[in-house]
């Protein structure tokens, strides 16, 4: 009853909020204040089926509404009315908010993380050091803060979530690889887009760090490269200390000729490693040995705590794009757990992702059919450690379709890329063929393949027919839930590449969730119009019922289960879409992502006027002519270090720009207030839109409303079709 009066408030207030600029302290007073004690008096007496709805809905109330007095003052009344162990599940939300400009919400926030850190402390500190690394100065003072009282608490727990956290960032990226990505960025800020004062953003902490090398390839590095380095700040210093002019810039362009013979330098003398040793790149996490700090990602409050053992010596690096590391920890339960560290990535998104997969396991083991035939997501633990860097939970015995097909082909002597090969074969310019004639090659490279790779490789992979059967109905099982679920969330980016399968189960486990609310099938190049990934490939495993047997069945009850309980989902997908940390990738308006008008236009080269064009050209010609050149001779020497191909040269990847970096995002993306991200967004709102459509069956008519089947029938109509999959880009892999 609790929920539901809540729940009615909470609504009311919302549609107000669509209708009105603003919230007047009436309808605070009848309904936003109501709806807050409602969800605190609903959460206190809930048996767990509707807590993390009702906990995520009443965060959204109390941010949305923290300037006024009223509301802030049912939240502190009902704050100790409700277990600390409530706030575990929403910790991330909870510490998105933590630089609210309400004084008072902060400060309420602050001491909410400070009584939850007291019981829980392994629960909250690596997110908690994540914020205090923050570039927004109010938000990582706000986690010091919080910091500083759970160290006078929990003084051993604090200080090494420090050491170990802080040394996993260093061996993310090694010095090396961080000159070359930040001179990659800061050369098309500079030469791209005119902004010197965005290139400086980008080098300037790295110069700050090559002053204080502290391992003994830091060191190595700071020799090689020290001089050069001191030579184009230097020079970089003179072009800002003097007034912009055709006389600075000669300073900028000589800089640049250092900052590019250091990147050439790079790629020559440092090739991609295969394993680090943590002697040379942190050595600190040789001497962190049975300590008092929870392995990541294990923490359970009913069960006992298993503490950090010792690191392995020896970090392997693996060769793909990004280079991420794995790393081993023995905890002190004497198992060795495996973790992907990954740099350039900022995985609070992914972390996101994982509560709402937990959501949807929970939903579908309450239900009967889906109980029954044990239908989850495999899901993995995510531990943000900054803002582009964190740890995920290793997958065991999995490998990505693409090396399933790969080595399958390898062992059989096909050709890697046959599909790829007869397409061009048969139209060489595929690219620049309308879309009759797309799917036209689309069919016939098709037509002229088996495309039995992965129903093969499954098959002589199994000891016997039982054990294969068993695989296969897992496959297709798992291949349907994540199908389903991928689709309200509207994940994208599915290639190969980030599908994995489970060697001794058969179940399907996606990698890599970054793309989400179908940001992909609103890229201007290469848009992804099929609702989740079922080519060709993936549907031969299933083997003589094909999609119309298990994978159907599996998808209809999901869909059930998640429309039957859209509420639940909402409320997690709502916090999820207004969450100001993740939001700004999808949100932004990007004609807008500079409106400073302050620092960041003054020291823009000058135009080629007649009055500075003699100086232009004595600096190796007009500006512009220079920017065209300087960027081209970069991105060609960029794409040499980026490049990521499969063995037969096809690019990897549902894109052909660049994947998320750490230096490519928004540098305002880690300090946005909470204006601008409440429920009027009109970007935000038409997300949460899409969901309920989907969640209710008029996502492809607003004037009609789809059963489960037709629904079903409907996304597996777009999924399937040759004319959404021939206008994928090559890297998505469409022929297998």
């Amino acid at each position: 009853a609790w929920h539901s009066l809540a729940l009615r408030h909470y609504v009311e207030t919302q549609k107000y909020d669509e209708e009105h600029s603003s919230v007047p302290a009436g309808i605070i007073q009848r309904h936003v204040v109501p709806a807050v004690h409602g969800f605190f008096r609903a959460i206190q007496l809930s048996k767990s089926d509707t807590t993390l709805q009702d906990t995520l809905r009443l965060l959204t109330a109390w941010f949305n509404y923290s300037q006024h007095e009223s509301v802030a003052q049912a939240v502190s009344d009902g704050l100790n009315s409700v277990s600390i162990r409530t706030w575990l599940q929403v910790i991330p939300q909870i510490l998105a908010r933590i630089h609210i400009k309400s004084e008072a919400t902060s400060r309420l926030i602050k001491q909410l993380l400070v009584e939850v850190g007291k019981f829980h402390p392994h629960a909250i500190l690596f997110s908690l050091y994540v914020a205090a690394r923050s570039d927004h100065p109010k938000r990582s003072q706000a986690a010091k803060d919080v910091l500083a009282k759970l160290h006078d608490l929990s003084p051993e727990v604090v200080e090494e979530t420090e050491v170990v956290s802080r040394e996993l960032i260093r061996i993310t990226l090694l010095f090396p690889e961080m000159w070359q990505e930040a001179l990659d960025y800061a050369s098309k800020a500079y030469f791209g887009q005119n902004d010197p004062e965005e290139m400086m953003r980008i080098l300037r902490p790295l110069h700050e760090r090559a002053r204080n090398p502290v391992t003994l390839r830091e060191y190595h590095f700071v020799q090689m490269f020290g001089t050069e380095l001191a030579v184009a700040e230097e020079h970089v210093r003179h072009y800002f200390a003097g007034e912009p002019g055709p006389n600075t810039e000669v300073f900028i362009q000589q800089a640049w000729e250092s900052y590019y013979m250091i990147f050439r330098r790079i790629q020559k003398l440092f090739p991609e490693p295969t394993s680090l040793a943590l002697k040379d790149t942190a050595p600190m996490l040789l001497q962190c040995r049975d300590m008092h700090l929870a392995m990541p990602g294990t923490y359970d409050p009913d069960r006992e705590i298993v503490c950090i053992g010792s690191f392995a010596p020896v970090v392997t690096v693996y060769a793909s794009k990004q280079h991420p590391r794995k790393v081993k920890i023995t905890g002190s339960d004497g198992v060795e757990y495996t973790f992907v560290l990954k740099g350039h990535e900022d995985l609070r998104q992914d972390e996101r992702v994982m509560q709402l997969f937990g959501l949807i396991n929970s939903l579908l083991t309450r239900d009967a059919e889906t109980a029954r035939r044990s239908l989850a997501i495999e899901r993995c633990p995510i531990i943000p450690l900054s803002s582009n860097s964190g740890l995920i939970g290793f997958y065991p015995n999995c490998e990505t379709l693409h090396e399933i097909i790969r080595d399958y082909r390898e062992a059989h002597n096909i050709s890697p890329n046959l599909e790829h090969s007869l397409a061009l074969q048969f139209a060489p310019h595929c690219e620049i063929l309308t879309v009759p004639q797309k799917v036209e090659v689309f069919e016939y490279a098709l037509s002229n393949t088996p495309g039995n790779d992965l129903q093969r490789a499954l098959w002589y992979k199994s000891p016997n027919a039982e054990t294969w059967l068993e695989r296969r109905t897992n496959y297709t099982r798992s291949l349907a839930v994540m199908s389903i679920a991928g689709y309200i969330l509207g994940l994208g980016d599915r290639h190969p590449t980030n599908i994995m399968m489970h060697d001794r189960t058969g179940k399907i486990v996606h990698i890599d969730l970054g793309d989400c609310f179908e940001l992909a099938a609103h890229r201007d190049k290469f848009p992804e119009k099929v609702p989740f990934r079922l080519t060709r490939m993936l549907i031969m495993p299933m083997e003589v019922s094909t999609i119309e047997g298990t994978f159907k069945f599996t998808a209809n009850h999901t869909m059930r289960v998640l429309r039957a309980n859209r509420d639940s989902l909402m409320a997690v997908l709502e916090a999820f879409v207004f969450d100001p940390l993740v939001s700004w990738s999808y949100i932004q308006d990007p004609d807008n992502s500079d409106d400073t008008g302050t620092a960041t236009n003054r020291r823009r080269p000058p135009a080629n006027t007649s009055a500075n064009a003699n100086a232009n050209n004595n600096a190796n010609g007009p500006n512009n002519r220079i920017n065209h050149e300087q960027l081209a001779r970069w991105s060609a020497a960029g794409r040499a270090s980026r490049a990521h191909y499969d063995a037969a040269g096809i690019p990897l990847g549902s894109r052909p720009d660049e994947p998320r970096g750490s230096f490519s995002h928004n540098p305002g993306y880690d300090g946005a207030d909470d204006n601008g991200w409440q429920t009027g967004n009109p970007k935000a709102r038409a997300i949460v839109k899409r969901i309920h459509d989907k969640l209710v069956g008029t996502d492809f008519d607003p004037n009609k409303q789809l059963d489960v089947a037709a629904q079903i029938d409907r996304l597996i109509q777009q999924a399937t079709s040759s004319e959404n999959l021939a206008g994928l880009f090559t890297g998505w892999v469409p022929l297998w």
